[in-house]
């Protein structure tokens, strides 16, 4: 369906999920020209994630174009609609995301955004404001929306502030001089100990070669044995090597392995977008916990990555606090929460949506706080 106006610079479109593939050239070209490089908001991840993970038929992708000839998509954004009639909307975040699905055009953010929230006030009535998760807190986006709120006297809440840790890459970069002496040590005595074991390699792959080998190693893992690994649900594995396909047929795909004498110990995977790359997943052989092989392949990857030319940054994708890396990272992004009203004045719905909005989150966060540490994932 699109939906122009008369007058408007932008107009906003809502096609099907099975109706978005035409326009992917579109799709990429915006991606290339993002504010934020965000890999979950490209096409590659957003299409199957659609397709295999969204609630029901809940979640509208808008596309928004600089005109009525949709001559140049200056915005995605995928919303997830309340179920009452009053309520917040969302910028969906699947489940297996590290951001939210929105992307908007670097030379265009603020005709973008208005576009999309627009449509979303005038086509969802009942509909009392926007919640946009995870947004860096001093990033376009967020300046963009600020603005905006402050120029239509609209409610800005900013919640759940926190910090996720990130490799700092480029020719400045020092990864190997930013990690603490006494546990390098400790590394390092660890990798000798592992090389006593056999032969020890670390490798890199750009092809959809090593998704099967990840797939089965986080199954032997306690992801397996809890029943949360991708391999173990058919939706999940089926959107795992849809997506990463997809991403390996671009380029954009890095799959860093840590092997024994020939056989996998440890895989991560990396995905690409612009000059920012995101540490979605990983996986490790428990069989050789005491050798930490999560972290040995962390360290090995950083130092790879660090080196790859026209890398800026990469994003682990993991929440505050998480042990093994916040000891290796030391660069941080600064995450927020922004839920904006649609409409100025008093809402007494709109005051409630964000009160839940945190208060979830918060428990979301404490309770991931809470049980990784009982897994053991300090050790790798």
């Amino acid at each position: 369906m699109t939906d122009p106006r008369a007058g408007e610079a932008a107009f906003v479109e809502t096609p099907d999920a099975s109706e978005l593939v035409r326009c992917e050239a579109a799709w990429r070209d915006l991606a290339a020209r993002a504010a934020e490089p965000n890999v979950f908001a490209e096409s590659a991840f957003v299409i199957p994630a659609l397709t295999r993970l969204a609630p029901g038929d809940r979640v509208q992708t808008l596309l928004a174009w600089s005109d009525a000839a949709r001559q140049t998509l200056i915005g995605v954004a995928a919303l997830e609609l309340p179920r009452l009639p009053l309520g917040l909307a969302r910028v969906w975040r699947s489940e297996q995301a590290g951001l939210a699905a929105i992307a908007l055009d670097r030379d265009a953010v603020g005709p973008a955004l208005s576009a999309i929230l627009a449509w979303l006030a005038r086509e969802r009535r009942g509909v009392s404001g926007l919640l946009l998760p995870s947004l860096e807190t001093n990033g376009p986006i967020a300046r963009t929306l600020e603005a905006f709120a402050a120029r239509e006297s609209l409610r800005l809440e900013i919640i759940n502030r926190r910090r996720r840790a990130a490799l700092a890459a480029g020719p400045t970069a020092r990864f190997e001089a930013s990690l603490d002496k006494k546990r390098r040590k400790e590394w390092a005595r660890q990798r000798r100990r592992l090389q006593e074991r056999g032969r020890v390699e670390a490798t890199a792959a750009d092809d959809a070669g090593g998704i099967e080998a990840f797939l089965a190693l986080e199954q032997r893992g306690w992801k397996g044995a809890r029943g949360t690994a991708l391999g173990a649900d058919a939706v999940r594995a089926a959107f795992t090597r849809e997506m990463l396909g997809r991403f390996a047929a671009r380029g954009q795909l890095g799959v860093h392995s840590l092997t024994l004498d020939g056989e996998p110990i440890a895989i991560g995977l990396v995905l690409r977008s612009g000059e920012r790359a995101f540490y979605w997943k990983t996986a490790y052989d428990e069989r050789f916990a005491e050798y930490s092989p999560g972290l040995q392949l962390t360290l090995d990857l950083s130092r790879a990555l660090e080196r790859q030319p026209g890398l800026a940054l990469i994003d682990s994708c993991a929440i505050s606090d998480y042990p093994m890396i916040d000891r290796l990272w030391r660069a941080r992004l600064d995450l927020a929460d922004f839920v904006l009203a649609l409409r100025a004045g008093p809402a007494r719905a709109f005051a409630l949506g964000v009160a839940a909005v945190d208060v979830r989150q918060r428990l979301r966060e404490l309770a991931k706080s809470a049980v990784y540490p009982l897994l053991g994932r300090k050790r790798s």
